[in-house]
């Protein structure tokens, strides 16, 4: 959830992964949020022709602030004053403006849910689980920094009421011929419901695929809610290095 701020206006939203121009627009009306308001991510200023670039992750803080006018009326004060006492204020400025012409890109890398793998989830029962392709990574062509891959499991408070132990094996294999993995092997259970894999693509061949590659449950007697054995997984690919 991301925490987004205007003035008295206050509200936790599900914004992560949209941009910092997502969310003003979806915003601006509730909190009238005015088109000069200059935003912060996490108190650092973003500018406005930064925003489409800029996404906003879990636990973020988006505050909408307009820019304090104080400074400009105290220099109009001391200017007056000058004026009306007979003071000399003399000043002389160059100035100069220039456009630095960027190359606006899409985003760095996208990520798509496959099909994921499937098996039958008994009661009173110690079974393995069924390996498969969970997402897909798709870094865009011009992209060759590091990335990370958090998923997190979404729907403990329910998982619990079916199992007793749930261990997820996850991996990530790119799509060379002899698929090599990268990355580390990480463990995804209901006590440790997030987890990240942090790689360099370096010597490895996208797309890349998150795979569950194994792992265990034990289950408590049957006659749970329907739907509560099916664990549902969030995946989000972040940037970890320059190009």
């Amino acid at each position: 959830m991301v925490e987004i701020r205007y003035g008295e206006h206050y509200e936790m939203a599900d914004l992560a992964g949209r941009s910092i121009a997502d969310a003003r627009e979806q915003y601006k009306q509730e909190f009238g949020i005015p088109d000069k308001a200059q935003a912060r991510l996490n108190s650092k200023g973003i500018g406005q022709k930064h925003e489409p670039k800029t996404a906003l992750g879990d636990n973020d803080s988006l505050t909408f602030a307009e820019k304090s006018r104080k400074g400009l009326f105290f220099i109009g004060a001391i200017l007056l004053a000058l004026a009306i006492t007979g003071g000399i204020f003399a000043y002389g400025a160059t100035t100069a403006t220039v456009d630095l012409l960027l190359d606006a890109q899409n985003d760095f890398a996208g990520v798509t849910a496959a099909s994921p793998p499937t098996w039958d989830v008994w009661g009173s029962y110690k079974g393995s689980v069924t390996a498969g392709d969970l997402f897909t990574v798709t870094p865009d062509a011009g992209w060759t920094g590091d990335m990370s891959v958090v998923l997190t499991l979404t729907n403990a408070h329910e998982l619990v009421a079916a199992y007793r132990i749930l261990v997820l094996e996850i991996e990530i294999w790119d799509s060379t011929a002899t698929a090599l993995k990268v990355g580390t092997t990480e463990y995804l259970t209901m006590g440790n419901g997030e987890i990240s894999i942090e790689f360099d693509q370096a010597g490895f061949t996208a797309p890349y695929d998150v795979r569950l590659t194994g792992g265990f449950y034990i289950t408590h007697r049957g006659g749970w809610t329907s739907d509560y054995e099916d664990p549902s997984i969030f995946c989000q690919v972040l940037q970890r290095s320059a190009p």
